[in-house]
């Protein structure tokens, strides 16, 4: 069997990537432009960059039908030279740090027309400061140049922020643009249209219960019935792929089955769980946070829905790393996750697990605030990695000695036997329980293995 890193690690394919990766984007724009026009039968006209881009997409598993839906896609061109920078620089690097972020969430704006209780970003009102228009699209530029692919706009609201469909509209011209919103407003159908028509592709809605009772606890009185008709406007147009967004605590952690079923009801592309994170106005709210056995038993009711995909047209991801961990687990290895996402290509995995898998904060996206301060992750906003009102965008990801040590596993707290590499625990948990390099509490393997004298105490608790 080919030893793929082995072959990519060697000094001569290493500066034949550096080539394409530094000096060959013409090369690389031409392969992109030929694939839309003509698919992937004549793409590559040089023999040393078609080894090359094969041998990866082989590794990744990817089908003939895959590799023409990366190849038409504008902003993959940025993904592809971003992996050719990384690995020309630094090799097959454990885990994968990119030279530039693959996707940046973007708090657009701190203005909001709900006050939920556990808001990170504490919106509703926009900050003081917040960027100017010409500064985003000097931005959008920046992350252009330093190879990123995808945005997620979220907020506060995004679509409430000033000058947002001309920025979004800009934006999308270049990269594969995804929107977390409450929802409320996209019960007008008019903005749903207005979303796919300035090039938003994926739309995510923040839904926290299979019941009024439950989301309006959290969300506000109303807003349930809002969302839902929300979520109906956008399923209903097909240029858009719609998911739901939930953040599961002890408020809700009962009513996830029943959440899931409303999902596919739908008719949604994604489910996605959103680990709780005790920041913004959540930041005393502790106590609603999961125990690990109830997270392990809620990531373990997504992996069973994930084995009904087929059937049931809803992909079930999670924020919580530990994600990754069941899905090899359950599968015997035949699944994986990529970043806290999942795949079918799962066999394939099994050698690239170790540089993929895990916390991707600061290695592979990061955060803007609204007032242009990078954060490595968008949950722990009161992390500052740089200024982009003072600084380039890509010196600031290059040069974060705080990203480095967040994709340094080595460098971290603890570590944990067997999993360090394929999940590793979240960082913005770990920050906010107290150390960013720490091991994330809700993590039943630390809590059992790294952590025995925290479960003899819960034992002798339950039996006194």
């Amino acid at each position: 069997m080919l030893d793929v890193e082995r072959v990519i690690n060697r000094k001569i394919v290493r500066k034949v990537l550096h080539h394409y990766g530094y000096k060959g984007q013409k090369r690389i724009d031409e392969i992109f432009g030929a694939a839309r026009e003509r698919g992937i039968g004549p793409f590559f006209g040089r023999m040393s960059l078609k080894i090359a881009m094969q041998l990866g997409m082989k590794k990744l598993g990817m089908s003939r039908k895959m590799k023409e839906s990366f190849l038409s896609g504008p902003h993959n061109r940025q993904t592809v030279m971003n992996i050719l920078r990384t690995v020309a620089d630094n090799g097959m690097q454990q885990p994968f740090r990119f030279d530039g972020p693959a996707l940046i969430v973007w708090n657009y704006t701190s203005l909001c027309n709900l006050r939920c209780r556990y808001c990170y970003q504490d919106a509703g009102r926009p900050l003081d400061d917040e960027l100017s228009f010409e500064k985003c699209i000097d931005i959008i530029n920046q992350m252009v140049d330093a190879n990123v692919a995808f945005i997620a706009f979220s907020g506060g609201e995004p679509i409430m922020g000033p000058r947002f469909w001309d920025v979004l509209k800009y934006a999308a011209k270049f990269l594969h643009i995804s929107i977390a919103t409450n929802g409320t407003l996209l019960e007008d159908r008019m903005l749903v249209d207005k979303l796919a028509d300035n090039g938003a592709r994926n739309v995510f809605v923040s839904l926290d219960g299979a019941t009024p009772e439950t989301h309006d606890f959290i969300r506000g009185r109303g807003s349930y019935e809002r969302t839902i008709r929300g979520v109906q406007n956008l399923v209903a147009n097909s240029h858009l792929r719609v998911g739901i967004n939930t953040v599961v605590t002890q408020h809700n952690f009962e009513e996830v089955p029943d959440i899931l079923k409303l999902a596919n009801r739908l008719g949604v592309n994604y489910f996605s769980h959103y680990n709780f994170i005790p920041t913004g106005r959540g930041s005393d709210d502790h106590k609603i946070d999961l125990l690990p056995e109830q997270r392990e038993q809620l990531l373990n009711i997504l992996y069973e829905w994930h084995t009904k995909r087929k059937q049931t047209k809803l992909n079930t991801v999670s924020t919580s790393p530990q994600y990754c961990r069941i899905l090899y687990e359950s599968s015997g290895g035949e699944t994986a996750g990529l970043f806290h996402y999942t795949t079918d290509t799962g066999a394939s995995l099994k050698g690239i697990i170790k540089y993929a898998g895990g916390c991707g904060a600061g290695r592979v996206y990061a955060a803007i605030q609204p007032n242009g301060m990078m954060s490595p992750c968008v949950f722990m906003p009161q992390v500052k990695i740089g200024d982009l009102r003072k600084e380039r965008f890509h010196d600031i990801w290059k040069n974060s000695e705080l990203c480095k040590s967040l994709s340094d596993r080595e460098s971290y707290h603890f570590k944990c036997p067997g999993y360090h590499y394929v999940c590793g625990g979240c960082r913005a948990r770990a920050l906010a329980y107290g150390d960013i390099l720490g091991p994330d509490p809700g993590c039943i393997v630390y809590q059992k293995t790294l952590h025995p004298k925290v479960e003899a105490e819960k034992v002798e608790a339950a039996t006194a």
